[in-house]
């Protein structure tokens, strides 16, 4: 389990890096550098799309094109030909059931998927007859992921009945079967009886197997009484499994007939049995009146010890973990409900209702894919094209409507309009400047000041102003100059030698 588990997050953080280096770089170089060459602005809305893209194709989707795979290739492995030759579809089934052990499971799903296609390659094996060692196997793990399946039975049972020796999880497989049968095979039964009495098998389980044995009364009977009786009594058990075992056993010469009626005439005196199995409780009866009269007195007087004895002596039956697990079963069972369980299923539903949405939504944009990869070259270039376009009006769009990134005193290179400023006082009284960005962030601002410096640009530094929607801008300059003319030569030789794409001349007082 811990290598699959290691193998699925580690397959889905390698496609998640790889679609934002490969496809994720791409796309900004593309909107930079082709569609939007001339023009700066903070792409951090792209770069957060771009990543949360990949996120999910290199996690959501890469599991669901797992999930995808496998149901196509189980559809295709359901209705076989019987003309089809049985390896190759054996080679198929089984190189499906080693898919769900891929990196595109976690271990829990791919068990669940690999039961799916355990009980179809099973029936398919039983289909053909294959009794083979490899065939047992897989009936084996059907039958243990679907008890109820009785047609897997037969065929364990005939490979287990060829006079081999059984070993314990035979045994305990062959148990599982007999509990499964909601009306139990007298021939079943019987033979179950004897491979345990063989193997001298006593447990919960084997119990109730020896006395459906001991019911048909056939020549194990006497044989299962010899081995069960002596542990009841060494036990002195009076239960009721014990209590309806001892009635039949009555049927049988015993040497301890005595003792084992006096046990069943004490218990008819304490009553334990009248809610419980009232039809044992009245056999208890019938061999209570068979005794002697002294012999009845005495159970009786023996039956009122123990009520006294009971009503003064008060049982405990719950300690402190108890009435904790009590309550916790008491939730599970839909008794009572708590809030948090409440919660908890709202919250199960609402993510359910998100996955299966998403891939919803994921298969209809792959159907799309595939239309559109089947549309003539013409239409296809055309689409291209229109969404090309598309993206460079959404891209510009902020440069068209607020070309001067909020700063309401700059003058954008060759622009007509001029700021108020550059128009009062007197021309000693200001000095100009070259911007060349601004972001949003001081960390972006950073950055650029050190690219810059790469570039041998000096005389760097950086101005903050506020907002309109809030938040502050980070705008990063360099030089101060005496005349604008001066300011726009230094920007020019910038933008010849190609250390910047584009600048403003701003006009500030002089301090």
């Amino acid at each position: 389990m811990v290598p699959q588990t290691i193998k699925f997050y580690f397959a889905r953080f390698a496609c998640t890096l790889f679609l934002m280096f490969g496809i994720g770089f791409s796309s900004l170089y593309f909107i930079h550098e082709v569609a939007l060459p001339n023009i700066v602005f903070d792409d951090w809305a792209v770069q957060w799309s771009i990543f949360l893209v990949c996120l999910f194709f290199g996690f959501i989707g890469y599991g669901m094109l797992g999930e995808q795979r496998f149901t196509n290739a189980l559809h295709n492995l359901k209705n076989i030909s019987p003309n089809s030759l049985s390896k190759n579809i054996k080679f198929q089934f089984e190189n499906l059931i080693e898919f769900t052990y891929s990196s595109y499971f976690l271990p829990s799903t791919g068990k669940r998927f690999r039961n799916l296609s355990v009980l179809q390659y099973a029936d398919y094996l039983l289909s053909i007859g294959e009794e083979s060692p490899r065939a047992l196997s897989y009936y084996v793990q059907a039958f243990i992921q679907s008890p109820q399946n009785s047609r897997f039975r037969k065929p364990l049972l005939s490979i287990l009945n060829r006079g081999q020796e059984l070993s314990g999880q035979e045994m305990d497989l062959l148990l599982i079967m007999y509990q499964q049968e909601k009306q139990h095979d007298p021939v079943f039964t019987s033979y179950l009886a004897r491979l345990f009495l063989r193997a001298k098998q006593w447990s919960g389980q084997t119990e109730p197997l020896f006395l459906s044995a001991l019911d048909e009364k056939n020549e194990l009977s006497e044989e299962i009484i010899k081995f069960v009786l002596p542990i009841y009594l060494a036990h002195r058990r009076t239960d009721e499994r014990a209590l309806s075992f001892f009635v039949k056993a009555l049927e049988f010469s015993l040497e301890d007939e005595k003792k084992i009626k006096n046990i069943l005439a004490q218990s008819y005196c304490e009553g334990n049995l009248v809610g419980v199995a009232p039809h044992l409780h009245r056999k208890c009866e019938e061999i209570f009146y068979k005794l002697e009269s002294s012999q009845q007195e005495e159970l009786k007087s023996k039956a009122d010890e123990t009520r006294i004895a009971y009503k003064l002596k008060k049982i405990k039956l719950f300690r402190k973990e108890d009435l904790q697990d009590l309550k916790r079963l008491k939730v599970e069972m839909g008794l009572v409900t708590t809030k948090i369980s409440l919660i908890k299923k709202g919250m199960i539903w609402f993510g359910l209702r998100l996955r299966n949405s998403g891939k919803w939504v994921l298969l209809k944009i792959l159907d799309g894919a595939y239309l559109f990869g089947n549309l003539p070259f013409k239409k296809k270039f055309t689409a291209f094209g229109i969404v090309s376009i598309l993206i460079v009006i959404g891209m510009s769009f902020k440069e068209v409507w607020s070309p001067n990134y909020g700063q309401g005193k700059d003058t954008f290179q060759g622009s007509p309009r001029v700021t108020n400023g550059s128009i009062e006082s007197k021309k000693g009284n200001r000095v100009f400047t070259v911007q060349i960005a601004a972001v949003t962030s001081a960390k972006q601002a950073n950055k650029l000041v050190e690219k810059l410096k790469r570039k041998n640009i000096e005389n760097l530094y950086i101005t903050k102003s506020k907002r309109r929607s809030g938040g502050l801008w980070y705008k990063l300059r360099v030089g101060k100059f005496s005349s604008k003319n001066k300011a726009s030569e230094f920007a020019n030789q910038l933008i010849a030698s190609k250390k910047v794409k584009n600048y403003f001349i701003i006009s500030m007082p002089k301090k």
